[in-house]
Order: C-alpha cells, then structure tokens, then sequence
C-alpha cells in the first residue's frame, strides 16, 4: 500500500518522521529501502513505509506495528 492508500482508509496520521535507513550509503543500491518514513497513531499504533530504489520515491508498506498504547507522537 502507499502513503495515499493508508491515509484514506485510517485517516490523517498524528504525527510522522521520516530517515534515511542505513542502505542509502551503500554505493549503486537501488534497492526500495534506502528511507523510511512512519506514521503514528493516537491509540492505534505505527504504519512504517519504506522507498526510494533508484530514481522512484515511490513508497510501500515495510511492517504496521498495533500498539493500543501509541501517544501518537514521533519519537
């Protein structure tokens, strides 16, 4: 799924984060997970996506984390 297609079905996040996973410093990767970015929700629990192989910033669902505990606040 994409940001997009998150956003519609669990509405707008509460807050996010966005860093660059440690792949991107590899020279020639242009594998689909050299950033990340999360999104939080209030009671809910985390969405982390993963993207950016080559020259697409296309992102996709890396792994949902349910926590009933999330403030709903970056860390």
């Amino acid at each position: 799924m994409t940001p997009r297609e998150v956003g519609n079905l669990l509405g707008p996040p509460t807050d996010e984060n966005q860093y660059i996973a440690g792949k991107a410093f590899i020279p020639l990767y242009f594998g689909r997970d050299r950033w990340r970015r999360a999104y939080f929700y209030r009671g809910l629990g985390r969405v982390v996506f993963a993207g950016g192989g080559g020259f697409s910033m296309n992102a996709h669902v890396e792994r949902v984390e349910y926590d009933p505990n999330e403030p709903g606040r970056a860390r």
